[in-house]
């Protein structure tokens, strides 16, 4: 094998690249806030309650022109997740009377106690009733539910999926007039 060559050039002490520029702006000191997985883009750290919800209807038929989609970021002092006082159903509400008028200003989802996962994961197929209510210059035809305990009230059908102390509520419904509604209701930490 043939030496090889002897280097030519000496070191240099002389930085090879220009130094980087500072940062302009300083960092946060916390994180910012990114929805929970699998709350579709919903994120309960919006709301002081930590609830959050979207509801779409279509097919309503009660001529008040209400089909499209709504989202509602509850006020704490309106809305809940909570077991009821006999234990026996957990009711989610998420609620804001500030809302303008035509908007939905309250949705519940209320199932069987046993239907919560007590740690991660899903519990899908759940008969249960969600609920919601427009902001409304009249009480007649504001209120829409689906109600799989009642007889003529409609059905909803309920997956929920646990992620920590985030609670997802997914539901399939349809009222008694047979209007159709698909949303979602996310309980997280407050």
């Amino acid at each position: 094998m043939p030496p090889t060559d002897v280097p030519t050039a000496a070191p240099t002490v002389e930085p090879t690249a220009s130094p980087t520029a500072a940062p302009t702006t300083p960092p946060t000191a916390e994180p910012s806030p990114e929805p929970s997985s699998g709350t579709g883009g919903l994120d309960p750290s919006l709301s002081d309650a930590g609830i959050v919800a979207r509801v779409t209807l279509t097919g309503d038929s009660r001529g008040f022109e209400r089909d499209g989609t709504y989202e509602i970021i509850a006020v704490a002092a309106d809305a809940s997740c909570s077991f009821t006082f006999d234990g026996d159903e957990c009711q989610a509400v998420a609620y804001d009377l500030s809302t303008e008028i035509d908007q939905v200003q309250r949705l519940s989802v209320t199932v069987p106690a046993e239907a919560i996962p007590e740690s991660d994961g899903d519990t899908t197929g759940v008969d249960g009733r969600v609920s919601f209510d427009f902001n409304a210059e009249s009480i007649f035809g504001m209120t829409y539910t689906g109600d799989a305990s009642q007889d003529e009230e409609g059905s909803s059908t309920i997956e929920i999926n646990r992620v920590g102390e985030t609670i997802d509520f997914t539901f399939d419904s349809t009222t008694w007039d047979d209007a159709t509604f698909t949303g979602q209701l996310v309980c997280g930490a407050a």
